[in-house]
């Protein structure tokens, strides 16, 4: 079934080891979770046989609508099944970058998943690191 609405808000995709990195600008709709759900689906497996993280680095409007909100929340449950460990967070290149913490903080909560956010890339990446190497040895 094709959707009514075009996708908007852009989520570029890209792994590096067992870390998946999703960087992207908002607003985000329903059908561009899906189109990057699609897109992931090769990545996907790949990092399945593992403990992985997560860097999220967001600009612009920091903002999924309700329907993504639910998608994205199911689709963190359903990766926390296959090795999903935690997720850092940037949101220095967003609009309202407090709000983008309440928002995402509010997602990441009602999916229990572990997160931080961080203004540095690098502390980002190797927090994530300690979390999955700490699920790696714990597994």
């Amino acid at each position: 079934m094709a959707s009514r609405f075009a996708a908007h808000g852009t989520l570029n995709l890209s792994l590096s080891g067992n870390i998946l990195t999703v960087e992207g600008r908002g607003p985000w709709n329903l059908e561009s979770l899906r189109c990057a759900a699609e897109e992931l689906k090769p990545q996907r497996k790949l990092l399945e046989s593992a403990p992985w993280g997560v860097l999220v680095i967001l600009h612009g409007e920091p903002i999924y609508l309700p329907p993504a909100v639910t998608d994205l929340i199911e689709s963190i449950i359903q990766e926390k099944q296959v090795g999903r460990t935690a997720t850092a967070v940037l949101v220095n290149s967003c609009d309202a970058p407090g709000f983008a913490k309440l928002h995402m903080s509010d997602i990441y909560g009602k999916a229990e998943e572990t997160f931080e956010f961080f203004d540095d890339i690098d502390d980002a990446k190797d927090w994530l690191a300690q979390q999955i190497e700490q699920a790696s040895s714990s597994s």
